[in-house]
């Protein structure tokens, strides 16, 4: 995980490390995630969703899907589903769980106990300002899948040979992002930086996200022993 922090130059090149925190603490509705964060200008969710490939069934592989490079900011790098709250959400984690099923048609039904969170600074699009956003991350440990053919969603990996995926593709295209694949824990962290102004590579992911991704791995693996945060479901 990265640790080196640019709090020297423009706010745009500062994100915090991203941290562990209880689900349950933020499982309250939305107005009150203020109280928590009062220093937060913006909040945005994501549900990271961990899988093991058919064919390697001991790697496993997270689900990355390629932002649209027209109109989206960070275009053409890969993240989790996720995005902004909804007034209609009753908490932070049902907004992870409505922007996971609109992006890549998961609904998750229970979150791992362990979250995570990380705030970086954002240019908004239509104003102009910069706000300090903070993104909250869950882990989705039980979900239904509302695509036809939910056995070739697992089944588009990443080829580091050819540096794209490879494997049949089943999650729609919008007109926000571009594609969808599982990525190994390795191929993470292999990941070229977004730079902006800079075309990004055929996988480059912005620091903030990878960093994340990389953290859910390590909560990932917690969650499936002892001792850890009950798991939290997600009422409808």
């Amino acid at each position: 995980m990265s640790i080196a922090i640019n709090n020297a130059g423009s706010p745009l090149e500062y994100h915090s490390i991203p941290k562990r925190i209880n689900a349950a603490i933020v499982n309250i509705p939305l107005d009150r995630l203020k109280e928590l964060y009062p220093d937060i200008q913006r909040f945005t969710a994501m549900a990271v969703k961990f899988s093991y490939h058919p064919d390697s069934p001991s790697k496993l592989r997270v689900l990355l899907i390629k932002r649209h490079g027209k109109e989206s900011s960070w275009g053409n790098t890969w993240e989790t589903g996720g995005g902004a709250p909804d007034e209609e959400d009753q908490t932070i984690i049902h907004s992870a769980a409505r922007e996971s099923k609109e992006e890549t048609q998961i609904w998750p039904l229970s979150i791992a106990g362990n979250a995570f969170t990380c705030s970086f600074y954002h240019k908004d699009r239509e104003t102009g300002d910069i706000v300090l956003m903070r993104t909250l991350g869950f882990i989705v440990i039980d979900n239904e899948v509302t695509i036809k053919n939910e056995e070739t969603m697992a089944q588009r990996v990443w080829s580091s040979e050819m540096q794209q995926p490879v494997g049949q593709s089943s999650v729609e295209i919008s007109d926000e992002h571009l594609d969808h694949c599982w990525f190994t824990e390795d191929e993470v962290r292999s990941a070229a930086l977004y730079v902006k102004g800079s075309p990004p590579g055929p996988f480059a992911m912005l620091l903030a996200k990878k960093d994340m991704v990389l953290l859910a791995f390590e909560l990932f693996r917690q969650s499936q022993g002892q001792n850890v945060p009950p798991s939290v479901d997600i009422v409808r």
